[in-house]
């Protein structure tokens, strides 16, 4: 095996283990969730994964400190892709079971091609029609049935939190591109992960109290811990070595797959039910976000 191809192959196992960790986030965040309050539990988990990425640094030897010009800029980055971000994420997570949001997340590429739109970059008719099937499929999985409409203020408002979620982490990956390319995505991911959780950590305690951290069971605990090292720190570590050894496109290849691993692991571990609408929501979606994906691709290759 050539060095070229071992590398490649690294990277795909990497990226095998990364998808399984970011999707095994959404049921065992539900299970902690049914005795934590979504602000306090998803501000926590992002403290610990925010020192987990800064030690991994320390221990790789790469550079921490931030310039001084680049501190404002991560703020804004931590409030909007961290803090606001995993908000709405434990908000919706909390009003909805895992497998809707694992699916309304992908709607994140959606999102990126309207904010490419936005910033004046010319959309194919393609990824028009990527997106508008995504989010018609996003309203058959809330729906949640073939033969009748059940939408209702009562399971409509934990989408909601759902897409704002994937709003502002389209948002955040899309601000965040040329610090990655100056200061290097590890260092910008740590930061923003340390600092928008520590906002959202105060935030909470407005609410909340960390008496509730008393009140988790042992296996909660577990589960609390889980969510904040492996599906968040190892996994950001495995999307930099993805970046790094298969480029952007392969990785966005796998990105599609979170929502198979959330659903799944919903279903097998934790008796999410499968219902014959979510299924086929779940497909549109993915068909739509496809499609988005290929009309940007498309689209960069032409300029």
């Amino acid at each position: 095996m050539t060095p070229e191809a071992r590398r490649r192959w690294t990277g795909e196992a990497v990226m095998s283990v990364t998808i399984l960790l970011m999707g095994s986030s959404y049921p065992f965040a539900k299970e902690v969730l049914t005795t934590m309050s979504p602000l306090l539990y998803s501000g926590s988990r992002y403290v610990i994964a925010g020192l987990f990425l800064l030690a991994v640094m320390a221990l790789m030897r790469k550079p921490i400190a931030l310039p001084q010009r680049d501190w404002l800029p991560m703020i804004a980055l931590s409030i909007v892709g961290v803090g606001f971000f995993q908000a709405c994420w434990g908000l919706g997570m909390s009003r909805t079971s895992p497998s809707i949001g694992s699916i309304v997340m992908t709607t994140t590429t959606a999102f990126s091609a309207i904010l490419a739109w936005i910033g004046g970059r010319r959309l194919p008719a393609l990824g028009w029609l990527g997106i508008v099937i995504a989010f018609a499929g996003v309203v058959l999985v809330v729906n949640n049935s073939l033969a009748r409409i059940t939408l209702s203020l009562g399971n409509v408002d934990g989408a909601l939190f759902w897409l704002a979620a994937a709003f502002a982490w389209a948002l955040y990956v899309d601000r965040c591109a040329p610090y990655n390319a100056r200061l290097g995505t590890l260092r910008v991911m740590a930061w923003t992960t340390l600092i928008g959780s520590l906002v959202l950590t105060a935030l909470s305690l407005i609410f909340d109290s960390l008496h509730e951290f008393g009140q988790l069971s042992t296996r909660q605990w577990g589960y609390w811990l889980y969510t904040a090292i492996f599906p968040v720190g190892v996994a950001f570590l495995g999307l930099t070595v993805g970046f790094d050894r298969l480029g952007q496109s392969r990785v966005m290849v796998y990105m599609y797959l979170i929502p198979i691993a959330g659903v799944g692991l919903s279903a097998v571990f934790f008796g999410d039910p499968l219902t014959p609408a979510r299924v086929l929501g779940g497909l549109i979606v993915l068909l739509g976000v496809i499609l988005t994906r290929v009309a940007l691709d498309r689209r960069a290759r032409l300029l």
